[in-house]
């Protein structure tokens, strides 16, 4: 069964929704899986972009971006890389034919290839339209039919 895991950040803190998804995408990485994780716009990717390569004090979080990829450019990124982010626009079949582990949601909408993925990851941060805009992603994948799981999370 498809499960969306919800992680519902409980405190304000600068960049919550990078950190936690790098922290997500550090962990998938660990344990030998991929994730695509996907933003509402190519300014929203940058950031994340910077967040990752400033990931702790003493590491980045190697990833690949796929911002401003070609077709040809998506077939030639490292087979090896377990961390590729970018936007709606830059996802491609290409992308999808990756097979991703784990999608990492930080996008205000479901993404329309969420099929695609046996795991989904939604980030909530602490204010109100971010929760609004959750429960209404929520009470769709429930209507999908996808295994629904909430988890608190304070960064």
């Amino acid at each position: 069964m498809k499960q969306v895991d919800f992680y519902l950040i409980s405190n304000r803190v600068n960049d919550a929704r990078y950190k936690l998804a790098s922290r997500l995408a550090n962990k998938l990485q660990r344990m030998q899986q991929s994730c695509l994780i996907i933003t509402d716009n190519e300014a929203a990717t940058t950031e994340l972009d910077r967040v990752m390569w400033s990931f702790s004090d003493s590491s980045f979080l190697a990833h690949d971006s796929l911002i401003g990829l070609t077709q040809s450019l998506v077939a030639n990124i490292a087979p090896e890389s377990l961390v590729h982010i970018g936007d709606h626009n830059s996802v491609t079949p290409l992308v999808l034919e990756r097979q991703h582990d784990v999608l990492i949601n930080l996008s205000s909408d479901i993404p329309m290839f969420n099929h695609h993925f046996a795991r989904i990851a939604e980030i909530v941060e602490a204010d109100d339209d971010a929760k609004t805009s959750a429960r209404k992603r929520y009470k769709s994948y429930q209507g999908e039919g996808f295994q629904l799981k909430m988890h608190n999370i304070e960064l």
